[in-house]
């Protein structure tokens, strides 16, 4: 049933970081969390004032940074064989209630507030995740991840599947999205690029619960994983 979700007990090391995959790689930036994701770009503005420390780098920059309703989440390639098509797959969380909030660092650790300034207790109960994936967009990732794949381009992009998995302590359930659809171009017709919409009801979890989108094909396959993590 769409938007079920169970929870199930982790192993202890499981809980740490869920990467049952051996390519898992803290190349991408779909590894990080939105702090993480939000340096990258103050890096790529001021590249002097790169920092392995996120938090430190808030006061850089006033001490916090502001959301809004679009969170990006990065992005990861993948290298199809036997074809050697490169494959980019980009993706960003999207909720009204986003707007507004604030990352900022306080006595040592980071804090998330709304827009009126108060602790955020609760994430959205809705998450739409917009995800771009084609060979239009060229990243340089000089190790993108080899996929085997015998479909063409086109079928193979027309075939992305989504799932949430939510970690809480020690549990993590899985939720199926409630609706996914495509944007732009028509599915009868043939492109290097699909735009995908996939929403999620979160129901109750909390901003230092980890979120991890994954991202597979028909049969299964996991292709790439985005994190969605504010603390």
């Amino acid at each position: 049933m769409e938007g079920a979700a169970n929870w199930k007990l982790l192993p202890r090391a499981a809980a740490v970081l869920p990467a049952e995959m051996p390519y898992d790689r803290f190349k991408s930036s779909s590894r990080l969390t939105v702090g993480a994701i939000l340096l990258v770009s103050l890096i790529l503005v001021y590249p002097l004032a790169a920092q392995s420390n996120h938090a430190a780098t808030l006061g850089m920059d006033g001490g916090s940074w502001h959301l809004h309703s679009r969170v990006p989440l990065g992005f990861d390639a993948l290298l199809l064989l036997p074809s050697h098509l490169s494959v980019q797959i980009l993706a960003s969380a999207e909720a009204r209630e986003f707007e507004g909030w604030t990352l900022l660092q306080r006595e040592n650790k980071l804090a998330l507030l709304d827009a009126a300034d108060r602790p955020v207790q609760r994430l959205p109960k809705s998450i739409t995740f917009r995800v771009t994936v084609g060979t239009r967009d060229k990243f340089l990732d000089p190790n993108p991840m080899p996929f085997d794949c015998t479909k063409e381009l086109n079928d193979f992009l027309l075939d992305m599947h989504f799932q949430m998995q939510i970690f809480h302590g020690m549990q993590m359930r899985q939720l199926a999205p409630m609706k996914t659809w495509m944007i732009g171009v028509p599915a009868d017709e043939p492109s290097d690029e699909r735009v995908y919409r996939s929403t999620f009801n979160l129901e109750d979890v909390r901003p230092d619960d980890r979120i991890v989108l994954l991202i597979t094909d028909g049969n299964g396959n996991r292709l790439t994983k985005f994190h969605l993590e504010f603390l």
